[in-house]
């Protein structure tokens, strides 16, 4: 009876271990990734100008460059990183909303949205998205590294705190953001062993890294997002250095800003308050 219970306990092991490890990524890569692509010809919205950069060999992405006074560049620029589904349409009207505060923006799709070429398959592929927007703000248009602000919504907060991490910056505001990938997967299957987590080909381990961030922090999330919850968000605040903020919306879902953009202006001052740049920390022994 003993044996028979352990082949049985040994071969559901094996089964669920099995599901995990063949089922998880491709869960992983549907729920991270929902890329629309454009079907017809866009124009740029008012205000805004097309611009086209490669983030890898064959690979050229598509954004839209609003400049908030065409006689001169702002002082500082936000590059907004947008969230998992859609395309830079979509997130058109909180990036022209941020311009129209005085900022220049630049808001690019990720290879496979929209109008950008290839196809995101991980978090090496979205942070290199990002560095070649990044890149492009730097080298094409002459912006200084600490004069760029990070604006990363949902899925683009890792993107953001990946860049905040690994150059100076003005500030950085993370709407909606995910604390990691293991934290993400224990509140949608709480049944799933935490060993299993490994399976993931990403980490997006934003509440692990932000603390290295060298510039300033807002964290910004709704206390009913009923997609990534607001315990994520107090978390990487909390991961974060001084000086930071924490802002939390009352009866906020995951869409903020569909009826409320009251956070966007309260970002936009945080990033006219904000250092220039942070130093960077100190490696531990």
């Amino acid at each position: 009876m003993i044996q028979h219970t352990l082949r049985l306990l040994t071969f559901v092991t094996l089964l669920f271990g099995g599901i995990a490890f063949i089922g998880l990524p491709a869960l992983e890569h549907h729920f991270t990734f929902r890329p629309r692509v454009a079907t017809y010809a866009w124009t740029a919205p008012s205000g805004a100008e097309d611009v086209f950069f490669d983030s890898a060999p064959g690979v050229t992405l598509h954004a839209w460059y609003w400049r908030a006074n065409k006689d001169r560049p702002a002082p500082i620029t936000v590059l907004y990183a947008h969230g998992n589904a859609g395309h830079v349409q979509r997130f058109a009207p909180a990036a022209a909303h941020i311009a129209s505060l005085g900022f220049d923006v630049l808001l690019y799709d990720y290879r496979g949205y929209g109008r950008s070429g290839g196809e995101s398959e991980d978090e090496k592929t979205l942070f290199a998205d990002g560095k070649a927007a990044f890149d492009y703000l730097v080298r094409v248009r002459g912006v200084a590294a600490d004069g760029i602000a990070h604006y990363g919504y949902s899925l683009g907060s890792a993107v953001a705190a990946e860049l905040s991490v690994n150059h100076p910056c003005r500030a950085v505001v993370l709407v909606a953001p995910l604390a990691s990938v293991s934290a993400q997967v224990a509140a949608m299957y709480p049944w799933l062993p935490e060993p299993f987590h490994a399976l993931t080909r990403s980490r997006f381990d934003t509440v692990g890294k932000i603390g290295r961030a060298r510039c300033t922090v807002m964290v910004v999330h709704g206390d009913r997002d009923e997609i990534i919850g607001v315990e994520q968000g107090r978390a990487v605040h909390a991961a974060a250095r001084e000086p930071k903020r924490l802002m939390i919306i009352p009866g906020g879902t995951h869409w903020l800003g569909r009826s409320d953009s009251s956070h966007i202006e309260a970002a936009a001052q945080f990033i006219r308050t904000s250092p220039s740049s942070l130093p960077a920390p100190a490696m531990s022994r």
